[in-house]
């Protein structure tokens, strides 16, 4: 019994990360995959910069910086039900950044991932992330 337990926290804390949720610009950076570097590079520009990832392979770097009003954007909120009461007092404009990898294989992206909150993710056209 004594064992069992460790297990079943280990099992729950893997289930709730599985099911936590995830930002928007995932879905949308995952719809890249796929794409050829010439496609990549005549929508988003020039990468800031290129790098060579863990795997060998090429990586193009672009970054984003966003600034946020977290007022605002908590009454943008679909989810939110609107209160009476006078809004609690909040910080003023937030910055964020945001670091964008795009692994290549034969000039084509094979991998994304992303560091940091607030990422201008550009759509692939054509390419629906939802689908």
């Amino acid at each position: 019994m004594k064992n069992r337990l460790p297990v079943a926290l280990l099992a729950y804390l893997v289930i709730a990360g599985c099911l936590s949720p995830r930002p928007w610009w995932e879905r949308e950076l995952n719809a890249w995959v796929g794409a050829d570097a010439q496609e990549l590079e005549s929508v988003w520009g020039p990468p800031t910069r290129t790098i060579i990832g863990d795997s060998g392979r090429p990586v193009l770097v672009y970054e984003s910086h966003s600034q946020i009003d977290p007022r605002q954007d908590t009454l943008r909120d679909p989810g939110r039900m609107v209160a009476t009461d006078a809004p609690a007092p909040t910080r003023g404009v937030e910055d964020l950044d945001c670091m964008m990898y795009f692994e290549l294989e034969n000039d084509q992206v094979v991998d994304t991932r992303y560091d940091g909150a607030g990422c201008k993710v550009i759509p692939r056209p054509g390419v629906s992330p939802r689908s």
